[in-house]
């Protein structure tokens, strides 16, 4: 209880950023980590309460508890051992009957406290990614003034050299700062993706092949739909972080078009097809230069709108166990994102209108 938390004498203090209450309980499971007998236990304790912190945030405006995974992530990163599930299942499963550990947690049971804990580690990392990638779009500008190298003074073929190598350092400076975006936004995508597309289901029991009394018990069912309320809410929660990922990505690029296009004009479509080869890996500095690249290439903001309706197939998938998450009002939002992106890829992808801005 937080409001009635006092702290021991000689007890260690909080690290920074972590309320007291949750940092005893924190030191309490890493205490069971120091004998590998007791790591079938520390396990069952670190998903108590890891889903303890989760909960916490469940039916909160998503906005504010993004701001606030940081213990459970303290938690995982700094306070538990690295190798807690190998410990935890060798104990359990042991290369014979005589070396596995006896006790209530049987081999199908810690299986299903394996997938749990790297469900919630794997949603925590893809948080962590999402933010820094937030951060990233947020300080780097698409936008920036073309050092002017004509002055209408030149001979004519000194003035054509000068636009080529203006040209060029504009498209030079414009692959810096995508490379950049481009890089944090495939980081988060990646790791939310594996979220969603996690093996079984993000936060689904692994092994169904549990005695009666794993399935009755209080604890059990208590367990059961404490996983079925984190689930509700963070999986809905991860698809619209990835589709903000995509979208916002598709959004910066775009905005990298609008500044070619306006400083160059006629140039401009030569200069952001090679631009969008260069993020091609399939390109060669020969190649010609295709429309093809409006959708195949990182730098385009085609090939991240497309990235995002592929979102609708990944949601649709039984296998991965997301739509029944959803709820009427959240299904209904998430199909009209993913309408807009439609008829945002339509129209990156024309090069006509694309080319005209």
């Amino acid at each position: 209880d937080k409001e009635n938390f006092a702290r021991e004498v000689g007890e260690p203090g909080a690290l920074a950023g972590i309320a007291p209450v949750d940092a005893r309980m924190m030191r309490s499971v890493h205490w069971l980590c120091y004998y590998p007998e007791h790591g079938p236990d520390a396990l069952v304790c670190a998903n108590m309460l890891l889903r303890r912190f989760l909960l916490s945030h469940v039916g909160e405006d998503p906005d504010a508890s993004d701001r606030d995974l940081y213990a459970p992530k303290v938690f995982v990163e700094k306070i538990l051992p690295k190798d807690l599930i190998t410990v935890a299942v060798d104990q359990c499963q042991g290369e014979d009957e005589e070396e596995a550990v006896p006790g209530p947690i049987s081999p199908p049971l810690v299986q299903n406290l394996e997938a749990e804990f790297l469900s919630i580690k794997s949603y925590l990392e893809a948080h962590t990614k999402y933010v820094q990638f937030l951060d990233a779009i947020a300080k780097t500008s698409p936008c920036h003034t073309s050092s002017r190298l004509v002055d209408g003074s030149r001979p004519r073929h000194e003035t054509e050299i000068a636009d080529k190598m203006e040209r060029n350092a504009f498209r030079q400076k414009k692959m810096g700062l995508c490379k950049i975006i481009v890089e944090f936004a495939n980081r988060a995508s990646d790791t939310l993706t594996a979220v969603l597309t996690f093996a079984g289901g993000w936060l689904v029991d692994f092994d169904s092949n549990l005695t009666d009394e794993e399935i009755d018990s209080e604890e059990a069912k208590a367990r059961s739909e404490e996983l079925e309320a984190i689930r509700s809410s963070f999986v809905p929660r991860a698809v619209l972080m990835l589709e903000e990922v995509l979208d916002k990505t598709a959004m910066w690029l775009e905005q990298i078009a609008y500044d070619t296009l306006a400083q160059f004009e006629g140039a401009s479509k030569d200069m952001l097809l090679t631009l969008y080869g260069s993020f091609n890996e399939t390109y060669r500095s020969n190649d010609d230069l295709t429309m093809d690249l409006l959708v195949t290439s990182r730098a385009a903001p085609g090939y991240w709108h497309k990235k995002a309706l592929s979102l609708a197939s990944v949601v649709a998938n039984d296998g991965n166990g997301l739509h029944e998450t959803f709820d009427n009002v959240e299904m209904e939002g998430f199909l009209k994102l993913m309408a807009e992106h439609a008829y945002k890829l339509n129209r990156c992808t024309n090069s006509q209108n694309f080319f005209d801005y």
